[in-house]
């Protein structure tokens, strides 16, 4: 296209462009080079225009020459109180309470609500109303500090909630066991609790008398996470193989067992039936070694082996209980259950 143009421009009309002509030998290098098999030698190319050359890769290994100063690990925003202690009378209310200000400092959405409150006009009338319950200063302090976002419930609500109860024959001394155990309970709405008791008496076949006797015993197992308390209840029925009775049996006795673990169950479970062979009825009765870990059943059980006085069978003499094998400190099984020593004990546990 430029050799075309070049022969059909003329003098004149080149004319203006009379400082580059060097335009001819433009021309008459590209016809040498379109009629030759030159190669052009990549030497004689600069870096510059070397387009395929990939800069040296650097090593790990080499000493870094570049500022990295500024480069930090990640930290999660914190927060601190104390900065504000002295001049937030609410803070300084809540300490009086007994309440651990510094728990919440790990939540961020903790310490801007609460430094947005004023102690008389957004928190006094809940203290008034808890109090009433029967809450002594210190349960008052552990309530809030456990539901530091109850004060973002409606007062008429919490009332409704605490007239459900009454309603559905709770005495005043069970509300107020559920409230101190469970501080979350008051910010579930009477819809939810009143599903959460039916979910336990239908699924345990229990009476009025027993979800009572269950909610005020174990608040937190009412509230818990269904699902988490459906997989223990297959556990201990399908894989353990307790009847629907001795399951009923079991929750009354030891509600905290369907919060735990279901592998640890499970696991002290087949320790306890399988290599001690304790029948299903002695188990259903002291149900409460369940919630004791494998590993500290087995020490105590094969020291007892070792001395000679495994005794299970409450028929023979020297019967030691389940319940007396897994209570109690290493010091007090070692001298009082298998009249030894603590030190003796110890040097067994090392052979383990």
């Amino acid at each position: 296209m430029l050799r075309r143009l070049i022969k059909t421009c003329t003098v004149r009309t080149l004319g203006p462009f009379r400082p580059l002509s060097s335009v001819q030998k433009i021309e008459n290098k590209i016809s040498t080079v379109e009629n030759s098999s030159e190669i052009i030698d990549p030497r004689l190319v600069s870096n510059s225009d070397n387009l395929n050359e990939n800069p040296p890769e650097s090593s790990v290994l080499q000493p870094c020459k570049e500022d990295i100063s500024y480069v930090a690990p990640y930290l999660r925003p914190s927060f601190n109180f104390a900065a504000y202690v002295n001049k937030s009378h609410t803070l300084q209310q809540l300490l009086k309470l007994g309440v651990r200000l510094y728990k919440w400092e790990k939540n961020q959405e903790v310490p801007p609500y609460i430094l947005q409150l004023d102690f008389d006009k957004d928190i006094k009338s809940y203290i008034i109303f808890l109090t009433d319950l029967g809450l002594q200063t210190e349960d008052l302090g552990k309530l809030i500090e456990k539901n530091p976002f109850i004060f973002k419930e409606d007062l008429e609500n919490l009332q409704v909630r605490i007239n459900y109860l009454k309603y559905k024959k709770f005495t005043d001394e069970m509300i107020l066991r559920i409230v101190q155990d469970n501080p979350m309970w008051l910010s579930f709405s009477t819809q939810d609790i009143d599903k959460k008791l039916g979910f336990f008496q239908k699924s345990f076949s229990l009476t009025g008398n027993e979800v009572r006797s269950l909610t005020a015993r174990k608040p937190r197992l009412i509230t818990y996470d269904i699902e988490h308390i459906k997989l223990n209840m297959f556990v201990i029925k399908e894989e353990m193989g307790f009847t629907p009775e001795e399951m009923k049996q079991i929750v009354l006795q030891t509600p905290k067992l369907f919060m735990n673990n279901q592998h640890r169950i499970l696991k002290t479970f087949d320790y306890i039936h399988k290599e001690m062979n304790i029948p299903l009825e002695t188990i259903v009765k002291m149900p409460q070694v369940l919630t004791c870990r494998e590993f500290r059943i087995k020490q105590r059980h094969q020291f007892l082996q070792k001395l000679g006085k495994l005794q299970f069978d409450t028929k023979k003499p020297n019967y030691i209980s389940l319940i007396t094998l897994v209570s109690g400190s290493d010091a007090h099984f070692a001298t009082e259950v298998a009249g030894s020593s603590i030190h003796a004990f110890n040097a067994f546990l090392k052979t383990m």
